[in-house]
């Protein structure tokens, strides 16, 4: 399952608030509504951080959708061009969860 962060920035870092991924999907579920392209991997110095002692917080006060894609996510080659790591959708957390949240509901 591919894990979808909400983040925000703290000083020169990305943190994840609360520590723990806002869903887990199949990546083959998330690529289209998030808007995720190859194009689109982060290099590893600007995946995010837990930040579990600070609480979860609510998709509006957060500014940055981000996915985490593991091996098993691209073993069955559905989308040949991703590799394990960190991508980022320009979709707005708020944005996000309207559309994850309709996946998670049908």
């Amino acid at each position: 399952m591919a894990k979808v962060w909400f983040v925000r920035r703290r000083g020169g870092q990305w943190i994840v608030p609360g520590g723990a991924p806002a869903f887990e999907l199949p990546l083959a579920r998330i690529v289209f509504p998030l808007d995720l392209g190859v194009h689109r991997r982060l290099a590893a110095d600007e995946a995010p951080q837990a930040a579990p002692g600070l609480g979860t917080e609510p998709p509006e006060a957060l500014q940055r959708v981000v996915v985490q894609v593991d091996a098993a996510d691209v073993s069955d080659r559905a989308f040949s061009g991703y590799v394990p790591g960190i991508y980022d959708s320009p979709l707005s957390p708020s944005a996000a969860t309207g559309r994850l949240a309709r996946l998670k509901a049908a």
